[in-house]
């Protein structure tokens, strides 16, 4: 399991921010995680992989969509 992943998160207003999130295991498809943005905590729910939940692993990418 991968300890440091890249984040791109989708927010509502449809802007796009990249994050690298170091020291925790990847999420799977489906998790939802936390997220700095301009000073706010902002939850974001994991994007389920067509391919599966692996592939975000072994990627170390995740696309995350705010909720």
């Amino acid at each position: 399991m991968r300890n440091d992943y890249d984040v791109v998160l989708t927010r509502k207003d449809g802007s796009v921010r990249h994050f690298h999130i170091y020291g925790t295991p990847a999420p799977k498809g489906g998790d939802v995680i936390t997220l700095p943005v301009e000073g706010q905590v902002i939850k974001a729910r994991i994007n389920e992989s067509p391919l599966g939940s692996d592939v975000v692993q072994s990627v170390g990418r995740a696309e995350v969509f705010e909720i």
